[in-house]
C-alpha cells in the first residue's frame, strides 16, 4: 500500500512538473498553454507511451472534478448581482438553444451517414453537443482577470451559459439513452418527465446554490484568517460534488450548483468574496496542470479510424448549426458583431463530457456503440484546440479592454 502511495504520488508530481514546461513551451508559440497540457497527457497516457502508472489513472477522475470545481468556484465568484442581471436571458437561451440543435442535427446526420435510428443518433448527438467546461470556464475566468470582455460582462454570460448548457446535453444523452435500453429490454420510459428533469434541474441547483451560501455567510464572516475562509468553502464545493458522484440525483448539477454557490458568495460578502476567490486561484494555478493533462490522456486518436471523413464532414454541419443556435441566442442584446463571432468561437470546444461519456454507449452493449466513441473522441481532437486557439486569438480583437470602456463611460 505504501509503495502503491509512493508511485502516485512521484508519477503526479513527474505529470505535474512536464505539464507545466509543456504549457510553456507552446505559449512560446501564441497557442494557449492547455493545448500543450493536453498533448503532454495525451503522449504519456494509454494511447501512446502508456507511461502513467494504472492507480494514477484510477484516480485522475476525482482530480479533474477537484479542478473543475475549483475552476466553477472561481467563475461564479466573479459574477456580480448587476452583471447576472445584464447576461440573465441571453445566458439562459446559451444554456439550451445550442446544445439541442447541434444534438438533434447530430441524430439526423447519423441516419443519413451511419444507417443509425434517430434514438441512436441521439445518443451520439448529445454526448457531442456539451460544450467544455475544462476548456471555456477557464478561459473565461482569464479574461475577467484581464478586464476584457467586461463592459457586457460577456465572460460571465459565457460562464453561466455553458454550466446549464451541460445539464441540457446530458440529460437528453440520459433520457435517449434510457430510451434505447428499455426499448431493448421491452420497457417504456417517459420522455415528458425526462425533459420536465431539465428545468428541475436547473433550478435545484440554483435554489441549493442560494440556500448554502445563505448558511455559510455569517461563518465566513467570522472567520477572521483568510487562509481557514478559503479551506471552509473550498470543503463545501468539494461536498456539494461529492453528493452528486455518490447519490447520482436526476435533479441536480453539482457544477452548476458551485458556480451559483460562488455567485451569492460574491453578492453577500463584497470584498470579503474576492479574499476568497484570491485563495481559491491559488489552487487552481496547479489545479489546471493536472485538469488539462489528464484530460488528455483519456483521448485516444487511435479509435477515430474509419469514421475520420464522415465524423469531420458531420462535425462541419453540426459546428455550422450550433453556432446558428449562439447567434440565435443573443439575438435582442447590445452584443456587437465582433462580440457575437466572439460567442461563437468560445461555444466550439468540446472536451470533458466527451471524454467521459464516449465510451458508456459501447460498455451498455448499444449498436454502434464503437462508431459513437469515434466520433466523439474526434470532436474532442478537433474542437478543444480550435475553440481554445481560437478564444486565444480573438478576444483581444473582438472584445473591448476595461480601459477602453472606462473611457466611454467618462
Amino acid at each position: 500500500m505504501l509503495i502503491k502511495f509512493l508511485v502516485i504520488i512521484i508519477s503526479l508530481i513527474l505529470i505535474g512538473i512536464l505539464a507545466n514546461y509543456s504549457g510553456k513551451l507552446v505559449e512560446l508559440i501564441k497557442l494557449p498553454s492547455l493545448i500543450g497540457m493536453i498533448l503532454l497527457g495525451m503522449f504519456v497516457g494509454p494511447s501512446f507511451l502508456n507511461l502513467v502508472p494504472q492507480s494514477t489513472l484510477n484516480i485522475s477522475p476525482y482530480i479533474k472534478d477537484i479542478a473543475l470545481v475549483t475552476v466553477l468556484f472561481i467563475g461564479g465568484l466573479g459574477i456580480s448581482i448587476n452583471q447576472m442581471k445584464q447576461i440573465g436571458r441571453p445566458a439562459v437561451l446559451l444554456s439550451i438553444v445550442p446544445a439541442t440543435l447541434e444534438g438533434l442535427t447530430i441524430a439526423f446526420l447519423s441516419m443519413i451517414f451511419l444507417n443509425f435510428t434517430f434514438v441512436q443518433g441521439a445518443i451520439l448527438g448529445f454526448i457531442i453537443a456539451a460544450v467544455s467546461p475544462a476548456v471555456l470556464v477557464p478561459s473565461m475566468v482569464d479574461l475577467i482577470k484581464r478586464k476584457i470582455g467586461q463592459d457586457k460582462a460577456i465572460p460571465q454570460m459565457l460562464l453561466v451559459g455553458a454550466s446549464a448548457d451541460d445539464t441540457v446535453a446530458i440529460t437528453l444523452f440520459t433520457t435517449f439513452l434510457g430510451i434505447y435500453m428499455s426499448s431493448n429490454n421491452g420497457q417504456s420510459i417517459s420522455i415528458a418527465s425526462e425533459l420536465f428533469s431539465i428545468p428541475t434541474t436547473i433550478i435545484s441547483s440554483i435554489f441549493i446554490g442560494w440556500v448554502l451560501a445563505l448558511l455559510t455567510k455569517k461563518l465566513l464572516k467570522a472567520i477572521k484568517i483568510n487562509a481557514l475562509r478559503v479551506i471552509l468553502a473550498f470543503i463545501i464545493c468539494l461536498l456539494i460534488r461529492l453528493v452528486e458522484n455518490t447519490f447520482h440525483l436526476k435533479v441536480f448539477n453539482s457544477l452548476l450548483t458551485i458556480m451559483i454557490y460562488g455567485f451569492f458568495l460574491r453578492a453577500f460578502l463584497d470584498d470579503l468574496a474576492l479574499k476568497i476567490q484570491d485563495g481559491i486561484n491559488i489552487v487552481w494555478n496547479y489545479g489546471k496542470i493536472y485538469l488539462f493533462a489528464f484530460v488528455g490522456m483519456a483521448i485516444n486518436p487511435s479509435l477515430v479510424g474509419e469514421y475520420l471523413w464522415i465524423g469531420i464532414l458531420m462535425l462541419s454541419i453540426s459546428l455550422t448549426v450550433r453556432s446558428i443556435g449562439v447567434a440565435i441566442s443573443l439575438i435582442g442584446t447590445n452584443l456587437s458583431f465582433k462580440e457575437r463571432i466572439f460567442c461563437i468561437i468560445a461555444y466550439l470546444p468540446k472536451a470533458t463530457v466527451q471524454s467521459a461519456k464516449a465510451g458508456i454507449p459501447l460498455q451498455m452493449g448499444v449498436v454502434g456503440g464503437e462508431v459513437m466513441q469515434a466520433i466523439a473522441i474526434l470532436s474532442v481532437l478537433i474542437t478543444a484546440p480550435i475553440g481554445a486557439i481560437g478564444i486565444n486569438l480573438t478576444s483581444p480583437k473582438l472584445l473591448k479592454q476595461n480601459d477602453e470602456y472606462e473611457e466611454l463611460v467618462v
